[in-house]
């Protein structure tokens, strides 16, 4: 018997639609008020989530629905084996509401769904911030989006991540003989990463900025503003040591040390400079990574010292609470929204905000990620055996998994959606 399990996030759709879900798979569309009173702008710049009741009929599958429309196939995403209750199926990316098909492998529909719409925010109205608490996580959650506007966009680099917990973890072995020269080193490749990597969106260099505080260290920052944190293994550091491919300059410049208020007082000032129309920053309820959710904190907190507001944050979550392998699936697949459960939030009303990619843009994200030290390596024996047995017992073919790399997020996150969740501010 499937676990049942309901996935629940506090959403307010611009549309909706009563969906029937035909025995041939094909979508039977019924408009609700709330679609008759504000009428539909392009299809295809909105965000389209269809709201399913689903059953799995396998233990260790992975139950797929492939989408259709015009008789082509745009995509398919994977769902929870094992597993029966609410769901969210990704159809941004359709041109029409006509014609859309749902092909279903190894679970089954219930007959009524609802399909939701969400206004896309004006990415073009304005400048872009990224906010990445560490190097590959603007890459992770957003290099579509980002390659998508590139003289848009600005990216702002909160660590150098710069940790290293053992001597025999550093890139190259040997190379280092102790591990505070070792975890210099690793902050200094990485700093390049950021300073690097989104050049091959387009994005200029003089819009990559490289704050150079402390890795793991945000959330004592943010507790204590005033109390320097330091290095966790980088010995005598500071963050003007990480910040040596900046074109702007930082008003702690010099003189910054590892301090909740020297962070938050540039991030204040890039704001008031930059002056962004939206803010992409990790899910503070949502990705359970303590640097990632302070971070946000800290912006917000800057957000209150700046003079400039911006119109829309978006939010990103690029690790989950207790959950590995998400987005499902092989890379190129559909991604989904967040497994969770969650009534209410701090934040107000939600919408979703999903960007496809094409099948380039995703292969360019693969080299995006591929450029990424932190992301290179190979796994050990146990963790690829593990991985083989679990793609095995999914049921997907053997030649949908693309051995881009060996970490994990070169299956989960090169997708051909992003999804984000999207606050207004103002």
């Amino acid at each position: 018997m499937p676990h049942q399990r309901d996935h629940r996030l506090p959403l307010t759709p611009d549309w909706e639609y009563t969906a029937t879900i035909e025995s041939d798979g094909h979508l039977t569309l019924e408009s609700t008020g709330r679609q008759a009173q504000q009428g539909l702008p392009n299809i295809s710049s909105i965000t389209w989530m269809l709201e399913v009741c689903y059953r799995a009929s396998s233990r260790w599958k992975l139950p797929a629905v492939t989408i259709h429309q015009d008789g082509i196939a745009l995509f398919t995403q994977y769902l929870e084996p094992n597993e029966a209750g609410r769901r969210l199926i990704n159809l941004t990316g359709i041109s029409s509401l006509e014609d859309i098909r749902l092909d279903l492998s190894r679970l089954r529909f219930e007959t009524q769904a609802r399909l939701l719409g969400y206004k896309q925010p004006d990415l073009d109205s304005g400048p872009i911030l990224i906010i990445a608490p560490h190097p590959d996580d603007a890459e992770l959650a957003a290099f579509g989006l980002y390659a998508q506007h590139p003289d848009n966009t600005w990216i702002v680099t909160l660590t150098p991540g710069e940790r290293l917990k053992k001597l025999d973890k550093q890139y190259w072995p040997n190379m280092d003989e102790s591990l505070e020269e070792a975890s210099r080193r690793k902050g200094f490749i990485r700093t390049w990463n950021s300073a690097t990597t989104p050049l091959l969106a387009g994005v200029p260099a003089q819009q990559l900025v490289m704050l150079g505080y402390f890795n793991d260290t945000l959330a004592a920052l943010y507790a204590a503003p005033d109390v320097p944190q330091p290095s966790h293994s980088a010995g005598d550091v500071t963050p003007d040591t990480f910040r040596q491919w900046n074109h702007l300059a930082l008003p702690s410049d010099g003189q910054a040390t590892n301090t909740g208020r020297c962070l938050q007082q540039d991030l204040s000032a890039l704001l008031d400079q930059i002056k962004p129309t939206t803010v992409i920053t990790p899910h503070p309820e949502l990705d359970p990574h303590a640097d990632h959710i302070t971070a946000t904190e800290h912006l917000l907190a800057a957000m209150q010292e700046s003079d400039h507001s911006p119109e829309t944050m978006l939010l990103y979550a690029n690790h989950l609470k207790s959950t590995r392998g998400f987005p499902r699936g092989p890379a190129h697949a559909a991604a989904g929204v967040w497994p969770t459960q969650l009534a209410t939030s701090r934040l107000g009303e939600w919408r979703l905000m999903s960007t496809r990619l094409d099948l380039e843009t995703q292969k360019q994200k693969a080299l995006a990620l591929h450029s990424m030290h932190d992301l290179g390596g190979k796994p050990g024996l146990e963790r690829r055996w593990k991985r083989q047995l679990m793609r095995w017992l999914s049921g997907v073919p053997p030649h949908q998994w693309k051995e881009y790399s060996g970490h994990d997020y070169f299956q989960t996150h090169v997708k051909a959606h992003e999804v984000f969740c999207s606050i207004k501010l103002k």
